[in-house]
């Protein structure tokens, strides 16, 4: 019996520790990517070209007039959250649209996946935040997303859903809200992408 309470201590005691572990690696390292689900279709994320042949998008983001920008100086929104909506954009509009098989690429479609997760999670954290001004601060939250590159992201998000360059299964647990329907319409869509 004592032995028992000791094996089960030791087990929680561990376990806390696993958990504790991938709980900082997640929230706080923000290594969100190796969580997602592996497979033929996702690579390592940490190995992706992509990143590297995007940052001159993101070297001087505010020379770009495409990219969001505040329409009004009636506003709550956090400078830093401003930052990260603007280089978000520059950045996935990069991975998705200026280079669109990028995502064909097992790594890269791992990397790309993720970051997707991570835009769309700093919209729906803005809008949280919007929702407690009022109509007019979540209409600011919600022009400031509809830029150009903004609508490009989302015209591309759609194509490579329609033609099973992202699935459902890319995302696991972890399908941004706003991209659930147009992954649910195009299930079953055959991945298009170059054979090599």
């Amino acid at each position: 019996m004592l032995e028992v309470n000791f094996l089960m201590r030791v087990a929680f005691v561990l376990g806390g520790i696993f958990v504790g572990i991938n709980l900082i690696n997640y929230y706080v390292l923000g290594n969100s990517g190796d969580y997602l689900p592996g497979g033929p279709r996702m690579g390592e994320w940490k190995q992706a070209k992509i990143r590297e042949a995007c940052y001159p998008a993101l070297e001087s983001p505010e020379r770009d007039g495409l990219l969001p920008k505040l329409t009004t100086n009636k506003h709550r929104i956090d400078w830093r959250d401003l930052t990260n909506a603007v280089e978000m954009t520059a950045a996935l509009n990069c991975y998705l649209v200026t280079h669109p098989n990028a995502i064909c690429e097992r790594n890269n479609r791992a990397y790309i996946v993720d970051y997707i997760g991570r835009y769309f999670l700093k919209f729906d954290e803005m809008m949280n935040t919007a929702r407690r001004y009022g109509d007019s601060e979540i209409s600011t939250v919600k022009d400031l997303w509809d830029s150009p590159r903004n609508r490009a992201i989302n015209m591309a998000l759609m194509q490579s859903a329609t033609n099973g360059r992202l699935i459902k299964a890319d995302f696991g647990w972890s399908v941004p809200a706003a991209m659930k329907p147009m992954l649910d319409r195009y299930t079953g869509a055959t991945d298009n992408c170059p054979r090599a």
